[in-house]
């Protein structure tokens, strides 16, 4: 056989065997998200709670901004009129319950020490830890953010886009801001290497992202001297970005200045994780017989 031959086949059997090794590995990430996902199915009461209280909010929300777009004087001094800050309110409360993940996924691990035989698995830590994450979200997705989106329609004052290029750069910004939010979690989850308890920072953490994402308050209500430590900060990427660009509040070039802001905090986020993961292999001490 000619040796050419020969070395095409070669490299067809190498090519052949690398797409394998990729499905394989992809194929166990995706069966962490399922499970993921099927373990939620379990708790229907849970289910319903979870809707009755994502309306209620919604209901809180919408009231209030109705309350005080009634003055005419509140609203001159926004660039929201009062049919964007009712959309707003809806779709960042939707937007938010879609990024439902558990932020004490590693804590918890690391406390009863259920970290070290992940640790060993010949697995990526961090793509198991986002691939849980995803099937959880994707149930808040299905049995919550849609059936909201419904009914918000139904009951409140709000459409939904008419423009394509909405829809678009939201899913973008979607996909970007649960990549900060993973991430950020994933920062303060690995704190449990080297603290005791992390409910501090937790605490800490989750006060910023209530004041600072836009989940109940937009960003254009902050004065300006508030505006370069939100902007410093990576909280407003998360809801305020994705939402913004939903329903069109913000547009244009800065629209994808927003974006390309986005692609940097995930990149700055990435190195973080990776930085830290790689000092917390080297902190971790397992006692045992």
């Amino acid at each position: 056989m000619p040796e050419s031959v020969i070395r095409t086949f070669d490299k067809a059997g190498r090519r052949a065997s690398v797409v394998g090794a990729v499905r394989m590995s992809a194929g166990v990430y995706i069966n962490f998200a399922k499970k993921s996902f099927e373990r939620q199915l379990a708790y229907k009461f849970e289910y319903f709670m979870g809707v009755f209280n994502g309306l209620l909010f919604i209901f809180i929300f919408t009231s209030l901004w109705e309350s005080i777009y009634s003055n005419p004087a509140a609203a001159a001094v926004s660039s929201f009129d009062r049919r964007s800050i009712i959309s707003y309110a809806v779709f960042a409360m939707i937007i938010r319950i879609s990024m439902t993940m558990e932020d004490s996924y590693t804590v918890i691990k690391v406390r009863t020490g259920a970290i070290s035989m992940d640790m060993i698995k010949p697995v990526n830590y961090f793509a198991m830890c986002f691939s849980e994450m995803i099937g959880l979200s994707m149930y808040h997705w299905f049995t919550r953010a849609l059936p909201l989106v419904a009914v918000s329609l139904a009951l409140f004052d709000v459409t939904m886009p008419g423009r394509l290029s909405n829809y678009a750069l939201a899913f973008v910004a979607w996909i970007l801001g649960y990549l900060i939010m993973f991430m950020i979690n994933f920062l303060f989850g690995l704190l449990a290497f080297w603290v005791i308890e992390v409910f501090s920072f937790q605490l800490m953490k989750y006060g910023m992202f209530t004041l600072f994402s836009g989940g109940i308050l937009p960003v254009d209500f902050f004065p300006d001297w508030a505006r370069p430590l939100i902007d410093f900060i990576p909280f407003q990427y998360v809801l305020y970005v994705p939402t913004s660009l939903f329903i069109g509040h913000v547009e244009g070039s800065q629209a994808l200045r927003l974006i390309g802001l986005q692609i940097v905090w995930v990149a700055a986020l990435s190195v973080g994780c990776w930085w830290m993961w790689t000092a917390a292999h080297k902190k971790l001490v397992v006692q045992g017989g």
